[in-house]
């Protein structure tokens, strides 16, 4: 098959709603109705192969380009979730530029995989939002039990024999006073650790509090004015800690 007659084809496929313009030998640019939000048209193009070899379906980088103008895949979490969508769609990603290998025959159905993986990427500060709060606790304890194990935390650690209704998410071992280091996804769990923190210090526990939450903002005021009169420290998100608390305890811990 020529290469007029393949994209004649997917022309067709397509109801002759796209087009190509070649960019150099054997790169061709597709022209569709696939845009992002400010009206800019995606970037696909087709790289041609030998007959009976498969093609290559390439965004030349530009995505993660136009992505990092408003977001940066900077955090451990940012990158697991974008390394989780290019697994979902079947994307590989070389030095920013993402592709995908197609038969000719199925040229049509991997353009559509491709272009919902750029929808998705390009998308990712509100996947990140809806990943990250179903997901925090989790995510926040595999920082803890990762990133930080040299701190050597204890989980679920209980300051007061007989109220193991007052535990504490991690336990930071050190040589001055041990640190308490709480999770806190809603108000819910902001009050609760209030209440706990105040109630090791009315049973004379030695600790330091800190608290990561997963967005300090969306607490109600009431409770951000009361947990912050409580604890000791606090990171308004996930994000925050994972850039600055392994130095925070560092120092703390010294």
């Amino acid at each position: 098959m020529s290469s007029t007659e393949y994209l004649d084809r997917i022309r067709e496929e397509f109801h002759n709603r796209v087009c190509f313009t070649q960019k150099r030998r054997g790169l061709y640019q597709l022209i569709a109705p696939f845009y992002h939000e400010d009206g800019d048209m995606y970037d696909l193009f087709i790289e041609e192969a030998p007959a009976g070899q498969p093609v290559r379906l390439t965004d030349k980088g530009l995505t993660l380009m136009r992505l990092s103008y408003s977001y940066d895949v900077d955090t451990p979490n940012k990158e697991r979730i974008f390394r989780q969508i290019l697994r979902e769609h079947d994307v590989q990603e070389n030095d920013g530029e993402l592709f995908m290998i197609s038969s000719h025959d199925r040229t049509y159905e991997t353009i559509m995989r491709f272009t919902r993986a750029i929808t998705a990427i390009t998308n990712m500060a509100l996947y990140r939002r809806e990943v990250v709060r179903s997901l925090f606790y989790e995510m926040f304890a595999e920082f803890v039990r990762g990133d930080l194990s040299r701190f050597a935390p204890v989980s679920s650690f209980v300051p007061i024999s007989d109220r193991d209704d007052l535990d504490v998410d991690f336990l930071i071992p050190s040589d001055h006073k041990p640190i308490f280091l709480f999770g806190s996804k809603d108000d819910a769990k902001a009050r609760l650790i209030a209440i706990s923190c105040l109630e090791f210090l009315r049973s004379n526990v030695s600790f330091r509090s800190v608290v990561v939450h997963e967005n300090f903002e969306s607490l109600t005021s009431r409770d951000r004015k009361i947990i912050t009169n409580v604890v000791d420290k606090q990171f308004t998100d996930l994000d925050d800690f994972q850039k600055r608390g392994p130095d925070y305890l560092r120092r703390e811990v010294a």
